[in-house]
């Protein structure tokens, strides 16, 4: 895989750092900071002296950054594959995406959100729309990730299935993992309309449904040379997954995203973007 490691020196990058322990050895790993340079404008100083201290502070940004990504790169773990440094100015968000179509990145490992003493000036919270409009990949750390052996994998139909496991032909993971694919069948009690109830029947035939579904996808991932189970529940899908999160406390969620634009990013949002948001557990947003 080709990665893209974008950092910005706050701990959780440095957690995600720590997090490529558990990815197989980059065919490119491309270590990425970006650095905003603040707007000086003051009405009672003259224009010569704003430049100057612009010049500075984007000077002082520049060292900064460099010290970064030579902190960043000695924490590495071994034989990571071939590692490039890229140091950047302008929007955080743009440049990782723009750096990640150039350079065909297969996946982008980026904190959840900068508390570093740089960050302010470098990223902010960027997260959110990397994720969004990344043409790759997205692993988004929040807490420590310095193991991947169990993973949970929500499924909604056969998108999903097509993307995940196409995911996994690619090796991503240096061990092998053991997996839980979990079909949330999006029906609750009571239904629409209020008070309806669903039959037993039907509700034992669609849990069926969704169990030899996630069989089927686990049977792949086991030909690929991991352990995998399926399961099937009835509910709200994020809640559901959300809950399920914090029971079973997986090392990792993997998902895929399902993009929206337009008026319907903001009706409707989507299921991995809630569950990005409502969950501790780092997030590997597949696309």
């Amino acid at each position: 895989m080709k990665i893209i490691l974008a950092a910005d020196g706050s701990e959780q990058s440095y957690e995600a750092v720590r997090g490529l322990t558990g990815l197989s050895h980059a065919e490119e790993l491309t270590v990425l900071t970006v650095i905003s340079v603040p707007g000086l404008s003051y009405p009672t100083i003259g224009m010569g002296i704003a430049k100057d201290l612009s010049m500075q502070v984007e000077r002082a940004m520049r060292e900064e950054g460099e010290s970064l990504l030579e902190r960043v790169v000695s924490l590495l773990p071994p034989n990571p594959g071939p590692v490039k440094k890229i140091l950047q100015l302008g929007d955080p968000a743009e440049v990782i995406i723009r750096v990640a179509e150039e350079r065909q990145a297969d996946l982008i490992v980026i904190g959840a959100r900068g508390l570093g003493q740089i960050h302010e000036h470098m990223f902010g919270s960027v997260s959110h729309r990397v994720m969004s409009h990344a043409p790759c990949s997205t692993l988004i750390v929040k807490d420590s990730l310095r193991n991947i052996q169990n993973i949970l994998i929500p499924l909604a139909n056969q998108e999903d299935e097509e993307s995940i496991v196409k995911f996994f032909e690619m090796k991503p993971f240096k061990e092998t993992v053991y997996v839980t694919l979990m079909h949330v069948v999006p029906f609750s009690q009571p239904v629409w309309p209020v008070g309806a109830m669903i039959p037993e029947g039907f509700r034992k035939e669609i849990i069926e449904h969704g169990e030899q579904f996630t069989e089927e996808v686990a049977s792949k991932l086991r030909s690929l040379g991991h352990e995998a189970k399926g399961v099937s529940v009835m509910g709200a899908p994020s809640i559901s997954i959300a809950n399920e999160v914090r029971e079973s406390k997986p090392d990792l969620l993997v998902m895929r995203t399902h993009s929206r634009s337009g008026l319907s990013r903001f009706l409707l949002g989507s299921v991995s973007h809630s569950v990005v948001h409502h969950t501790h557990c780092p997030v590997l947003l597949v696309r």
